[in-house]
């Protein structure tokens, strides 16, 4: 005597399921962002081969039942616990929030991390789920770029040269804290977008017009240009030397231009005295 059950749709079920697993077991394994699940305090259940291989584990499994705090200095580990436990109390997602990682080596790393609640098949809160994708470098190259503006700022607000930038129309973009002082400007607000027409007499503005569209034009710098300027507070007249050079963007095509004055006044009086 025999009982045949027909079990057809329970296969496909158990396919699809594994399927299922065989699918997230790549996604996991493959992915260069490190992925974690962990349990309502925090603790580790399963981590995949990256974040594994920022921990310096040899098997994901080592990190299982672990939290943070076994890998992180306090300094991290303490505000990415709260983040999560408020992710489990409010069922409220955290996105793409930037972190630094401080680990007890000495290390600082950059994670852009995105933290959503996990839940049983009954909808409860049981865990939270973690993707945290490495944005060291490029957070160090917006570090070095910081450093680098600082640098020139400081650099040029401390010449006493007269330093300024302009676009295609020749209207300011940046002022030197000196150039600033020669415009009678308080504040580069009073500037940008400004031409020299707003501030010098109208046949010196035009001259001044001429040559920087000659050099946006041409692409070629005009070198230590003897200029007469008419101070526009004092209304003292002035010489300077300016060298005005082409501005260019990634591409190579000019957008503008850069100028560098120096007040020659004395000198010109002095080859006066002396003619």
């Amino acid at each position: 005597v025999g009982i045949t059950h027909d079990i057809t749709e329970l296969k496909r079920v158990q396919e699809a399921l594994a399927h299922e697993r065989d699918l997230l077991r790549a996604l996991m394994d493959n992915l260069p962002d490190a992925i974690y699940f962990k349990d309502a305090d925090s603790r580790f259940t399963r981590i995949n081969k990256a974040q594994a291989e920022r921990f310096g584990l040899s098997d994901p499994a080592q990190a299982v039942g672990k939290t943070d705090f076994d890998f992180f200095t306090v300094e991290h580990a303490q505000p990415a616990y709260a983040d999560e436990q408020a992710v489990i109390r409010t069922g409220q997602p955290l996105v793409g929030k930037e972190e630094k990682e401080t680990w007890p080596d000495g290390r600082e790393t950059w994670v852009s991390t995105t933290k959503v609640p996990l839940r049983d098949r009954d909808g409860q809160i049981i865990g939270t789920f973690g993707v945290s994708r490495d944005i060291t470098a490029v957070k160090q190259a917006g570090e070095a770029l910081v450093q680098e503006r600082n640098l020139l700022r400081t650099l040029i607000d401390n010449l006493p040269d007269y330093i300024y930038a302009k676009d295609a129309a020749s209207r300011f973009v940046l002022n030197n804290a000196a150039h600033m002082h020669l415009l009678g400007a308080a504040t580069p607000g009073e500037i940008v977008g400004k031409t020299d027409f707003d501030f010098f007499l109208e046949e010196l503005a035009a001259q001044y017009y001429a040559d920087e569209q000659e050099v946006i034009q041409s692409g070629q710098p005009l070198i230590d240009r003897e200029e007469r300027v008419v101070d526009p507070t004092t209304h003292r007249e002035m010489w300077n030397l300016t060298t005005t050079v082409p501005l260019r963007d990634s591409a190579g095509l000019v957008v503008g231009l850069v100028g560098i004055s120096r007040d020659i006044t004395e000198r010109r009086r002095m080859e006066a005295r002396l003619e």
